[in-house]
């Protein structure tokens, strides 16, 4: 056969270059626009659901139009997916002592959609030549894209409103996170993007090349300007482990002894500038990207101490529950019962997730669950040493020390934040999976056997026609409940409630903010002075989730407003086990109390408040029941603030 005729591309050739191109098109470039701002979370849901859309067409496209067999027996056989399923398994077994089991069906939906990706994604690289980078090209066209949203919201919000706030007390630049849900997402996004615009700019060709390196460039400004720790650390532990990954397999990488000694200073340089830079920690220079840099080995510095405490109290919650762990979506239902063992305050209690993807599964799916995670992990590094140890040439090597890089920067960021939840981050991360399965079945000698299409792909368009439906009808409560909310601000109370008598579902029944759908029912009702339909709300609510303090506090507000002083004190009190200095309950409770003429008991709970004696109304409620407690004057201890205010304060010193 001519030269000519070998470079003739089949129908078949053609067929699957077309699909591999449809496929990552979407994955890489599309689904990360996708965002809908009638959801509460425009970019959760809505990209699971339309991912959940984009692979049950293209399932039943490979089904009908695919006479020949689509996926090899050998990738099923595959440890990382024998794992993956095993996992996937033990998930739906978490939901068996759960205490809301709906909760789960999001963690299994996105877990299966994972895993379906990955077997999709290796299947495609390993019929499609020149597939690291096609896929390399794509992910610059999305870097691009990230980085024009991020620059243009930077430049359009940020300057200028440097000192300011926002409305939550984090610093302007949180504005800054692209089209994902927040500055931490969008950072570690762009991390995932690097090694592919990397390999761009070191191996593309012509347009591409020059696109790889300013796609780069652009990115570690982006990285940079948003100041994200957990980013930061992923991209130098990815960059410092791809380095040791080339150094220890140099000559099969075909690097010379002169090279290596190159690498070796530059990376012992960068390594001495950090840490040189960590320990600085803006302590001399006062720059926030130097205390930023310093914090990250600081337990004390910005939130540390919280999310070390979350974390500590999510080990003792695994404990708790060794085997199965508490459910699978069930962490932050069964979490508020540990508040209390680090004192967290009010401002403190919304937490989704314990900021640690490994205790969050331990916490949820138990020691078995977590072994199985892990083990598909060590599976995935296994396959990287066969990779090294097998047929492969250089550049299926280096395509695996890339890939391994962008592997390490996602493990190391799910140490400090939660990718496992974010629908982006676990596409990339399937993706990288599976160009590691692609790469290990590419190195083995033989031909792979074929498994019948009939069989593998018709429960899994079952699935997937199941995920579609899931996240239509959990995109349905998180679109209708903020609905309501707006309806309720603005008055229309009937409008809010019809929204909320929409948002039912038994598919899930808390919102994004992991409060129940009945919860802003029962607010509603009591906006509207309807006290006896709120507690029949806030009881339905209390079914789905049993130690949501505000609930708790509201049904008390409730049971008091209707003379059920007992019930009101019961309510009250669960909210202050959970967190003992939550302000409001405390207030309320001791309202109950001084009603009863138990001036005591209501005098203890404002003296519980944190900072109570610098808040007016409460310094002022607390004098009044001093008085009636017959207490010395000075019992406020404000006598250190006397030498500033003069005469008034004298005034203020004479006796009862």
């Amino acid at each position: 056969m001519s030269a000519k005729n070998k470079n003739l591309k089949t129908p078949a050739t053609r067929n699957k270059g077309f699909l591999f191109n449809v496929f990552f098109f979407f994955l890489v470039v599309i689904l990360p626009l996708v965002f809908f701002q009638t959801a509460q979370d425009a970019s959760l849901l809505p990209r699971m659901m339309v991912l959940s859309l984009f692979l049950l067409g293209y399932s039943g496209y490979i089904y009908v139009f695919h006479r020949e067999t689509i996926i090899n027996l050998d990738l099923l056989k595959n440890p990382v997916l024998i794992l993956g399923a095993l996992y996937l398994f033990m998930s739906v077994i978490s939901l068996v002592p759960a205490l809301n089991r709906s909760e789960g069906l999001f963690d299994i939906t996105k877990t299966g959609l994972t895993l379906l990706v990955v077997v999709y994604a290796a299947q495609l690289f390993s019929v499609t030549p020149g597939w690291f980078a096609r896929l390399s090209n794509l992910a610059v066209i999305a870097a691009s894209i990230a980085i024009l949203i991020g620059f243009y919201q930077f430049f359009t919000q940020v300057p200028g409103h440097q000192a300011e706030h926002l409305a939550n007390g984090r610093d302007i630049i949180n504005v800054v996170k692209g089209l994902m849900g927040n500055k931490n997402e969008y950072a570690s996004y762009l991390m995932l993007l690097v090694p592919f615009t990397i390999y761009a700019a070191v191996s593309g060709k012509g347009n591409w090349r020059l696109s790889g390196v300013a796609a780069t460039i652009l990115l570690f400004v982006m990285l940079a300007l948003v100041a994200t720790r957990a980013a930061w650390v992923g991209l130098f532990i990815a960059g410092f482990a791809a380095t040791v990954i080339a150094i220890v397999n140099y000559k099969k990488l075909e690097i010379s002894a002169r090279q290596v000694k190159t690498i070796v200073i530059i990376t012992s340089s960068v390594v001495i500038v950090l840490a040189a830079g960590i320990l600085e920690g803006g302590k001399y220079t006062h720059s926030k990207y130097m205390e930023k840099l310093g914090s990250i080995v600081r337990p004390e510095a910005d939130n540390n101490h919280f999310r070390l405490g979350m974390w500590k109290i999510t080990a003792r919650m695994a404990m708790d529950n060794p085997v199965a762990g508490v459910g699978a979506g069930n962490w932050q239902i069964a979490i508020p019962e540990y508040y209390s063992r680090i004192g967290l305050r009010d401002k403190d209690v919304n937490w989704i997730s314990p900021h640690n993807d490994y205790l969050w599964i331990l916490s949820e799916k138990g020691f078995i669950g977590l072994a199985l995670y892990l083990g598909m992990l060590l599976a995935a590094a296994w396959l990287l040493l066969r990779i090294f140890r097998g047929q492969a040439d250089k550049s299926a090597k280096w395509q695996a020390v890339f890939l391994c890089a962008g592997l390490i920067g996602y493990l190391a960021v799910a140490f400090f934040d939660f990718p496992y939840q974010r629908i982006d981050h676990q596409v990339m991360f399937a993706v990288i999976i599976g160009g590691l399965v692609a790469l290990f079945q590419e190195s083995r000698a033989g031909k792979p056997a074929n498994v019948n299409r009939h069989m593998l792909l018709v429960p899994v368009m079952l699935f997937l026609v199941l995920s579609a439906v899931y996240g239509f009808q959990a995109l349905k409560v998180e679109t209708h409940v903020k609905k309501a909310i707006a309806l309720q601000k603005a008055g229309d109370m009937t409008g809010a409630l019809n929204e909320i008598t929409v948002a039912h579902t038994t598919w899930r029944n808390l919102d994004a903010a992991g409060s129940p759908v009945d919860y802003y029912a029962g607010m509603i009702y009591a906006s509207m002075n309807d006290h006896h339909a709120a507690i029949v709300a806030y009881r339905s609510a209390l079914a789905d989730h049993p130690n949501h303090i505000a609930l708790l506090n509201n049904l008390g507000k409730s049971y008091y407003a209707t003379g059920y002083f007992g019930s009101a004190e019961h309510y009250y009190r669960k909210a202050l086990e959970i967190v003992p200095g939550y302000k409001e309950a405390r207030v309320n409770l001791s309202t109950l109390y001084y009603v009863r003429g138990d001036f005591k008991q209501s005098y203890e709970m404002l003296r519980g408040i944190r900072g109570g004696s610098r808040m007016p109304e409460i310094k002022q409620n607390r004098r009044a029941l001093e008085k009636l407690l017959g207490f010395p004057a000075d019992s406020l201890k404000v006598k250190k603030h006397h030498h500033k205010t003069g005469k008034k304060d004298k005034k203020n010193r004479t006796g009862v």
